[in-house]
């Protein structure tokens, strides 16, 4: 029985990716009967956590500063692998953790921004863009692309289903991420009605979004707008959906692999790699510039109103995204890594 630790991290800058991420990746190694120590910040909002799929110890500040329980904890039970899943972990701070545990531990990080020698066993990078797929004189085990992203286990499933694509937007779905820091959303809730005046709106309001209060006070005083908080079948409402509005983060790869037409407001500078990257391929209109996001939002609708550019977006999108990321990363982990061509 293989012990893995997993660390992960979810606040207001970081947001909610990397822990989803990393609950989904638990759920799929308890099913192979791994054992699992699950390791997250104190600050991350209790909602999120309660859907850690097994028993989970806290740090606080952050794994860097805190990490003498890990390290006592690992060298105690001395684990197969160790897993970090955090916004950026630090070079210097591997090295250290490295020089503290026994060698046949394998350190795995999944990373998002390249371009720095991270002293790990192997790199799992889940970005689209090969800009961030650079690791300098990297030794190890490299593997690249969104294939490996790992989204909620039942998007395999969802994925396959044929996409209704609608003669006209009924249903649109709003949802800006876990945290939504520059408040998109109620500018959002302003913008869409109208421009879709007979458009069911749902709004999704993350777990870590401090502006909720505001938000739902917004959402009672129109009849056209649904509020939901702390959802747990954001990919069905996305598949129903005619029309999502998001970040460029996890849920855009959602959404493509559920092949639901998209517009894309990048929260974040690497978000905005990712939304050219989409749109390049064919899947989403970006709207890179927040400070014009009226005007390119008006004229990425007016286009999405045509049938046609939705059908064919909606296809684009589930030949870049097919859900099975869980499947390779874990066939990784379990050192079955032969079998990801079958995958």
């Amino acid at each position: 029985m293989k012990s893995v630790f997993i660390i992960t991290e979810a606040n207001e800058t970081v947001a909610t990716g990397h822990l989803m991420e990393c609950i989904v990746c638990a759920e799929e190694l308890l099913n192979k009967n791994f054992m699992i120590s699950f390791w997250i910040n104190n600050n991350a909002v209790y909602e999120l956590k309660k859907r850690i799929p097994c028993h989970y110890n806290e740090y606080f500040q952050s794994i860097e500063h805190d990490y003498l329980q890990l390290l006592s904890e690992i060298n105690r039970r001395h684990p197969e692998i160790v897993l970090f899943n955090l916004r950026e972990v630090k070079e210097l701070f591997l090295e250290n953790f490295r020089k503290q545990i026994e060698n046949n531990v394998e350190i795995i990080c999944i990373d998002e921004f390249g371009h720095r020698n991270l002293p790990a066993d192997i790199i799992i990078n889940p970005m689209i863009d090969s800009y961030y797929w650079n690791y300098n004189q990297f030794r190890g085990q490299l593997f690249c692309g969104a294939k490996y992203l790992i989204l909620p286990q039942k998007l395999k499933t969802l994925h396959k289903k044929t996409k209704l694509i609608r003669k006209k937007i009924e249903t649109i779905t709003i949802t800006m991420g876990g945290v939504d820091p520059k408040n998109l959303t109620m500018q959002l809730m302003e913008i869409i009605p109208t421009i879709f005046p007979e458009a069911v709106i749902n709004i999704i309001v993350g777990g870590g979004n401090c502006y909720k209060e505001n938000i739902r006070k917004k959402g009672a005083e129109r009849v056209e707008l649904n509020i939901f908080e702390n959802i747990t079948d954001l990919p069905e409402m996305i598949q129903v959906s005619d029309l999502v509005i998001c970040a460029g983060g996890n849920t855009l790869h959602e959404t493509a692999c559920l092949g639901t037409p998209a517009i894309i407001l990048p929260s974040m500078p690497h978000e905005k790699r990712t939304a050219k990257c989409f749109e390049d391929a064919g899947f989403g209109y970006a709207v890179n510039n927040i400070e014009d996001m009226y005007n390119r939002l008006i004229d990425s609708c007016e286009k999405l109103k045509e049938y046609q550019i939705r059908e064919e977006m909606s296809a684009n999108g589930k030949r870049l995204s097919d859900g099975l990321g869980v499947k390779r990363v874990c066939s990784i982990l379990s050192g079955e890594r032969e079998r990801l061509e079958d995958i």
